[in-house]
């Protein structure tokens, strides 16, 4: 079962992430402004507590404000795209620690100066604890405790020394600091001294090499016992309890929380487990499973389970009810909890989002990228790359998911009364382990399954013995595999010494040591062991006094110590005190989700995107993008352009990832620069005064390419192409022709010309005569004496110059209407009113027809079909 440990007070669950090699210079004044005192405080109780906020894309740093969720400083952290940094903070003092080379530097908050600097190994197997009363540098692979000054990070006192593999290290409400000992299964509560530290308690929680998690609550501490399925809690009070639980699957716990109960994520089937004292509850969520489901915690009776994969926190009251949840844009990465005073904050490490959560639940939206404020314009995020699995995790590959496989190469050296039993692990089919189960000698362990070694004393020499290994996971127990039948005996060979261990930029460890004395016995070989936190596991063997861990046998970025037995036969001397510590690396694992594309915005360019592999234990220093004969490094983020290319050109772009060890292996593809765009009028809808062109376009790669309509020769304003450009202020009944000029940065191109025309609206001329009005309109002789001359038609809406005739019942399209003078058609003959147009009101609406150029009638002496008599319908104005 993997239990991964989340401080949910520090800026980050495994220490915020800012740049290797921090640059700290700003002025003093600047100082004063951007951080003031006590900005950093992590144990603030003012209700404005405020965070800084980590953006991993961007490098970037953001303080919000618990109150009023702004953010109201950003700082941009110069080359830390990527780098991981562990970051501890109060209100005087900043402990930052290089993950990938291990220094630690010590930050003055009233001066922003560094103050101090110290060394450690390199990798996650070291971290820093910081209080008001204190300072540690906790060596977890080593077992080792150091007390330093926070200023100078010079040791006070002697190192307390334990056995190698520690878990946890964080500090109370008391300014007392606990860690894990998994290797005796015990929590230990250290006391920071002005002399140095010292033990102030220790508490037997476990047997030895089980799996265990360290929460440090609100009140006292709760420890996790994955490998026996239950949880002790300790009180500042002293009281005790320990509760059997739930655990079906992998689980995530907070190294810190809040609350006064403890609370457990199982992943896989999605659930919470929450214990106070005795008490214990399990109820199942509606997260999906996920390697980003994080560890909850219990804030003011309620608990907060980070989900990175759909983008939520889920919040629940103690007894399951969902209760609301928080929306938060994840990026694709993890989400984080962390807490200060009486505010919880989420973030989402991969995007500028973050939520602060009030004590009364009220969540509020806290955007990291403000451009307002000091800091502000900063660049825009890049996805990163997930985080590696781990050895017991799902295997996508498996085709079914069961109960585990058989443990392998089980086997065992003795000593003087006992016996070292070791094995390679069980194939976990599909499911995580959960545990090893051992049986032998009248007796049973339940062993962590990061553990594959146990020592067994109390032994009679030269009695045998023989031992059985059962792996175990949610879906049951797997095979039992069987020992040989081993002896103890008391002649036993002496110990090796000046063990040593170098991590090679292969990704193989090279372990050498002195040549031991066999006491009389012959020295047939030595064992490898290799121990880090939670982990111990024979490696190998060798015939001489060196040995190669080969390569993907350790987890890169993990800190590892080393023991050396010597063998005589099966017999074995004790082991040898342990090595430094070293972190396994090699080249990092080739970029994922490599993309190249056109520029949309720039012709001969090609626009490169990556995400961010594996580093494989040392961080990426940059990468090598090359595109055709062009090759550019990029030492930030994770995109760039690379241009100087032909229009249309087919480009091979690959790219590779580089860290101390060396390039990975390239991530290819190709792209298509930008081409000159094509477009063509595929068809049109007609409106009265609008034609509707439908667009074929292919934008060559132009995010925005440019279209202008010239119709009738006339161009039309330009603007982004759409799929249908609407042509408007034409007129009715009437013939154009278009074309479409569309353009980008690589060229442009004219359409073959397309004819349309508006739709046509028809009228009719009346003024009585089909009637028998007896009208001068209908009466007036031609010149040459026949028929009707009826209304005049003009060249102008207000008379103007006549054009000619036309008469009632003739027809007309209709163009478009204007104003001039009015007329009204009714009228005085012979001392009689006459109604020319009977219903038609007076206008000074003026129709355009198709009787000649420039030609209008009065619109009360013309009806339009399908409308009223006083109605142009849809006509438009001319």
């Amino acid at each position: 079962m993997t239990t991964r440990n989340v401080d949910a007070r520090r800026l980050n669950v495994k220490g915020l992430l800012i740049a290797v090699g921090l640059p700290v210079v700003l002025v003093g004044a600047l100082v004063a402004t951007l951080l003031g005192t006590g900005a950093f405080s992590r144990e603030n109780e003012g209700e404005d507590a405020s965070l800084w906020l980590w953006t991993t894309p961007l490098g970037e740093i953001a303080r919000v404000n618990g109150l009023t969720a702004a953010t109201d400083v950003r700082l941009d952290i110069t080359d830390a795209a990527g780098n991981a940094v562990q970051i501890e903070q109060t209100d005087s003092h900043l402990l930052l620690r290089e993950i990938a080379t291990g220094k630690v530097s010590a930050i003055d908050l009233s001066t922003l100066e560094v103050t101090g600097n110290a060394e450690t190994a390199p990798g996650e197997g070291v971290r820093v604890a910081l209080s008001d009363d204190g300072a540690f540098i906790i060596d977890q692979t080593q077992g080792l405790v150091n007390q330093v000054d926070p200023s100078t990070l010079s040791a006070i006192g002697d190192p307390l020394q334990f056995p190698a593999g520690l878990t946890g290290g964080a500090f109370d409400a008391d300014g007392m600091l606990w860690v894990g000992v998994p290797r005796e299964g015990t929590i230990v509560q250290i006391e920071p001294r002005d002399s140095g530290a010292k033990t102030a308690a220790t508490e037997v929680v476990a047997q030895p090499r089980q799996e265990l998690a360290l929460t440090v609550l609100g009140d006292g501490v709760a420890v996790l016992n994955s490998t026996a399925k239950e949880m002790t809690t300790i009180r500042t009070d002293g009281r005790r309890a320990v509760t059997p639980v739930e655990l079906a699957g992998p689980a995530e716990t907070a190294v810190t929380s809040p609350g006064t109960i403890a609370s457990v994520t199982v992943t896989d089937p999605p659930s919470i487990v929450t214990v106070d004292d005795e008490q214990t509850r399990s109820f199942a969520i509606g997260a999906g499973s996920s390697e980003l489901l994080g560890a909850s915690v219990e804030f003011h009776e309620r608990i907060y389970v980070p989900d990175g994969a759909s983008g939520l926190v889920w919040v629940y009251d103690l007894d399951g009810n969902e209760l609301q949840r928080i929306e938060i844009d994840s990026g694709g990465g993890p989400v984080e909890l962390y807490h200060t005073g009486d505010t919880l904050f989420a973030n989402a490490v991969n995007t500028n989002a973050a939520v602060v959560v009030s004590a009364d639940g009220v969540a509020a939206l806290a955007p990291k990228n403000r451009d307002d404020i000091l800091g502000g314009d900063a660049p825009p995020t890049e996805d990163d790359g997930g985080d590696e699995g781990d050895e017991e995790g799902d295997d996508e590959s498996a085709p079914e998911v069961g109960p585990p496989g058989a443990v392998t190469n089980l086997d065992g050296t003795v000593g003087d009364g006992t016996i070292n039993l070791s094995w390679d692990a069980a194939p976990n089919n599909g499911s995580a382990l959960t545990k090893y189960v051992v049986e032998g000698a009248g007796q049973s362990w339940e062993i962590a399954p990061s553990q594959r070694v146990l020592e067994i004393g109390d032994l009679e020499n030269g009695q045998g013995y023989t031992f059985t290994v059962t792996a175990h996971n949610a879906e049951g127990a797997g095979d039992t595999a069987t020992s040989p039948t081993i002896a103890p005996s008391a002649e036993v060979p002496g110990a090796p010494s000046g063990v040593e261990a170098t991590a090679n930029p292969d990704g193989t460890v090279t372990v050498k040591w002195d040549e031991a004395d066999g006491q009389g016995n012959d020295i047939s070989g030595y064992q490898v062991e290799a121990i880090a936190s939670g982990t111990q596991q024979v490696v190998g063997q060798a015939n001489g006094t060196s040995f190669t861990v080969p390569v993907d046998t350790l987890t890169y970025g993990t800190g590892y110590t080393f023991q050396v037995t010597t063998l005589s036969g099966s017999a074995a001397s004790a082991p040898s005190d342990i090595s430094n510590s070293v972190t396994p690396f090699k080249a990092p694992d080739a970029p994922g989700e490599l993309l190249a594309q056109s520029s949309g915005s720039a012709a001969g360019t090609i626009d490169v995107s990556w995400s961010q592999p594996a580093n494989n234990g040392r961080d990426i220093q940059k990468y090598i993008v090359t595109a055709g004969s062009q090759t550019k490094e990029v030492t930030s983020g994770t995109t760039t352009s690379v241009s100087g290319f032909g229009a249309n050109e087919q480009v091979s772009v690959s790219v590779v990832a580089v860290n101390e060890a060396g390039q990975s292996e390239p991530a290819t593809t190709t792209s298509n620069t930008m081409s000159a765009p094509t477009v063509q009028i595929s068809s049109h809808e007609s409106l009265a005064n609008q034609i509707n062109l439908t667009l074929a376009i292919d934008d060559g790669g132009s995010s925005d390419p440019q279209c202008s309509v010239i119709s009738d020769g006339v161009t039309q304003s330009t603007q982004s192409c759409p799929d249908v450009y609407a042509v408007t202020g034409l007129y009715a009944s009437t013939s154009y022709s278009f074309q479409v000029k569309i353009s980008n940065p690589a060229g442009s191109m004219t359409s073959q010309t397309y004819n349309a025309s508006t739709s046509t609206i028809n009228g009719q001329i009346y003024f009585g005569c089909e009637e028998g009005i007896e009208n001068t309109y209908c009466n007036t002789p031609n010149a040459d004496g026949g028929g009707a001359n009826g209304v005049a038609v003009y060249n102008a809406p207000s008379g103007g110059s006549s054009l000619g005739y036309t008469h009632s019942g003739d027809r007309h399209k209709a163009y478009c209407w204007t104003t001039g003078t009015k007329i009204t058609p009714r009228g005085t003959e012979n001392g009689q009113q006459v109604d020319y147009h009977p219903g038609k009101d007076g206008t000074d609406k003026w129709i355009k027809i198709d009787y000649a150029s420039n030609a209008y009638v009065p619109f009360a002496w013309l009806n339009i079909d399908g409308v009223g008599k006083n109605s142009t319908g849809d006509l438009p104005a001319c």
